[in-house]
């Protein structure tokens, strides 16, 4: 089973106050039918796209397991 990791990007807004977030969207793309859905998700995590962009492209590179997302992220952004 193949991970296709991709920044999400949200809109917030509570009031008068309104901001954007970025998040990390996990879908598994299946081999037989072609299809992909996602399998994990993480919102709401900065609201610096360049850092999550470079999250995502490091675990695509690395074939990262979905089950291991949360973990990842909170080990990046704790560097």
């Amino acid at each position: 089973m193949n991970f296709i990791y991709a920044v999400v990007k949200e809109h917030y807004a509570l009031g008068e106050e309104k901001r954007i977030s970025y998040g990390v969207v996990v879908y598994s793309n299946s081999v037989s039918d072609g299809t992909a859905c996602i399998v994990a998700s993480v919102h709401d995590i900065t609201s610096d796209e360049k850092k999550v962009s470079e999250l995502v492209r490091r675990c695509n590179h690395l074939q990262l397991s979905a089950v291991h997302l949360k973990d990842v992220i909170e080990d990046f952004f704790l560097v």
